[in-house]
């Protein structure tokens, strides 16, 4: 199964572990401790099975990880593993305060992962999307201060022509947008915000080629030039130049 197969199973079996447990917790504080029972005896072996697939997924996942592992997903994962057995003494003893604070932990664990930062504040895009195919760099730099790493990046967007740069945004929308998003500010488990990368055309094509983190490798699958055109319509979602 590849790595982003593992990415979306292992976000599933969360959701539905938290859908479970917000319910248990929901009955227990409104004290309908016949309901909680029933609910506890019907889906004590589906417990089982999602904690030990959260366990195994997320394992993996790390396993996976190359490079330098980031605090926050360092944060995530011991707040998880301290979540998951407060929350089960908490309901079997029906402890409404370590139930809640397993709720409220659970809450801030999805939290730092949806915005890959352990504040919560994930920044969102100071202007709108760039989306035509035929964007050129944006530079606002004067002429003079343009490096010859950046003067060649941006003759080479610029001899991009239209049928291929259509063609990388369809490559985009089918193998990178469900992690990077349409706009590349999506970000899902810790997808680089190309609203934001500041990598040059050639680390780009790099990373797209022989894969980064849990990001897997294209190179098997693109051609050189599709690769150079995909990193080049990556660079046109940047909206901080």
């Amino acid at each position: 199964m590849p790595p982003v197969a593992f990415l979306h199973t292992h976000i599933l079996v969360v959701v539905l572990f938290l859908v479970f447990f917000a319910i248990k917790a929901v009955l227990l504080l409104l004290n309908k401790r016949d309901t909680l029972d029933r609910m506890r005896s019907k889906t004590k072996i589906v417990d089982i099975v999602l904690g030990i697939l959260i366990l195994i997924t997320g394992g993996y996942l790390l396993f996976l990880y190359s490079g330098r592992i980031p605090t926050y997903l360092i944060v995530k994962i011991v707040f998880v593993l301290l979540a998951i057995p407060l929350g089960i003494i908490g309901i079997k003893k029906e402890s409404k305060g370590l139930t809640v604070l397993s709720l409220l932990i659970f809450l801030y664990v999805y939290g730092v992962a949806e915005t890959n930062s352990l504040a919560m504040n994930k920044e969102e895009p100071s202007v709108a999307p760039i989306t035509n195919t035929t964007t050129e760099l944006p530079v606002k730099k004067a002429p003079e201060e343009i490096t010859p790493a950046e003067a060649a990046q941006e003759e080479i967007l610029n001899a991009m022509g239209e049928t291929l740069m259509a063609n990388a945004k369809a490559i985009y929308t089918q193998v990178c947008a469900t992690c990077h998003g349409e706009d590349g500010g999506k970000g899902l488990g810790g997808a680089a915000l190309l609203t934001q990368s500041q990598l040059t055309l050639n680390d780009r094509i790099n990373v797209i080629e022989k894969g980064r983190g849990l990001m897997p490798a294209f190179g098997s699958q693109l051609t050189p030039q599709e690769a150079e055109a995909l990193a080049a319509y990556t660079i046109t979602l940047n909206t901080t130049n």
